[in-house]
């Protein structure tokens, strides 16, 4: 556990975590004082015979004065340019262990908010984001790593490392967990407002500030099974890039599942439910049963309070506008479709109102 440390590191946690070296040492080793009350001596060098023991005796005292455990302080140390969030929830460990079936939805769960977060912090805060996350959210999070699991912890931490500052501007990985300490913490006071005066209407006014239906989603996970449990979230940033954000923890009280997952539902109603999509047809779908009039439409795609986009499925409203379809993509002329959006077999689809050829006025005058 102690192997990987340094002795720089060690020196670098303890200054940022309020220790105070000492002007005098002793045998060569640095004195810490923490509040008066608890005393560290740091060894000189990594190479010392007796730093291995040197490094437990600090972690035990340590893990004494920040009530954590041993291990998670360890990998703080040795990771001083990784931000940590964590989540304390009926679904994460309970003595070291996960259920198989928590453990998929807590780590799929820290993945999905993560991934609303990043998207916001890149292209901008929406209601709702739609399609494959952009390549450096990828990246961002195929850098992500989990635990320790701590045998006698309660926590599953998530911890993402930074890349250095470019041109000023906080890496994306800090942006991110900014964006979302931020979110979790208007959910929580919207949650409270709404609670007062049973208007959900309040939610509505805090997507600006990175909350997504996506988001709300995943965190409602976390509260487990309806109506749902008391959890928490917190952060801590890294202190090799330090933030002038302070770090905090946001507690979400009991029953927060349920109204979280009717944002969530809110959210995707309220705010992708119209959109438009004008272009050419790339494919015609109909099998004759149940599943019929349906065109992949690729061009521009106009989708309010949602993430931009390529290309659409469109469900005709019936056989004439299929027909309509069928010899616009035979003579490669654009269509127009208008509509409201809903996800069919996990797939977003406009359900056509209004469908019509997009006639260039100079062919018409020739």
């Amino acid at each position: 556990m102690t192997g990987v440390l340094s002795v720089a590191d060690v020196t670098s946690y303890l200054a940022a975590t309020g220790w105070v070296r000492q002007p005098e040492g002793w045998r060569g080793a640095a004195v810490w004082v923490h509040d008066g009350d608890h005393e560290i001596l740091v060894p000189g060098s990594d190479d010392l015979a007796d730093t291995p023991r040197r490094l437990r005796e600090i972690l035990a005292v340590l893990a004494r004065v920040e009530e954590r455990s041993q291990e998670d302080i360890a990998s703080d140390i040795g990771a001083p340019m990784a931000d940590v969030q964590w989540y304390r929830a009926p679904i994460v460990p309970r003595d070291g262990q996960f259920g198989l079936v928590d453990a998929v939805t807590a780590f799929s769960s820290a993945q999905a908010a993560l991934s609303a977060a990043a998207r916001a912090a890149l292209t901008g805060p929406r209601s709702v984001f739609d399609g494959a996350a952009p390549k450096p959210v990828r990246d961002l999070l195929a850098r992500v790593r989990i635990g320790p699991i701590v045998p006698s912890g309660d926590l599953l931490t998530v911890r993402v490392p930074l890349d250095r500052a470019d041109q000023g501007e906080p890496p994306l990985a800090r942006r991110t967990l900014i964006v979302l300490q931020r979110a979790t913490t208007l959910l929580r006071e919207a949650g409270d407002e709404a609670r007062r005066t049973g208007d959900i209407g309040v939610f509505d006014r805090v997507v600006g500030d990175g909350v997504s239906a996506d988001l709300c989603a995943a965190l409602a996970r976390f509260a487990g099974a309806d109506p749902g449990a008391r959890f928490e979230v917190g952060f801590r940033w890294a202190r090799g890039l330090p933030s002038a954000v302070p770090a905090r923890t946001v507690v979400f009280e009991a029953e927060t599942g349920r109204l979280l997952r009717r944002v969530a539902h809110r959210l995707r109603r309220l705010h992708r439910e119209h959109a438009s999509v004008t272009g050419l047809i790339g494919t015609l779908f109909d099998n004759g049963g149940e599943d019929r009039f349906r065109v992949h439409v690729r061009g521009e795609v106009s989708i309010a309070g949602g993430e931009p986009r390529s290309s659409l499925w469109v469900r005709l409203p019936g056989e004439a506008a299929y027909d309509v379809a069928v010899e616009a993509h035979r003579t490669r002329t654009p269509v127009r479709a208008h509509g409201t959006l809903m996800e069919v077999h996990g797939r977003l689809e406009l359900m056509a109102d209004r469908f019509d050829r997009v006639v260039d006025d100079r062919s018409e005058e020739t």
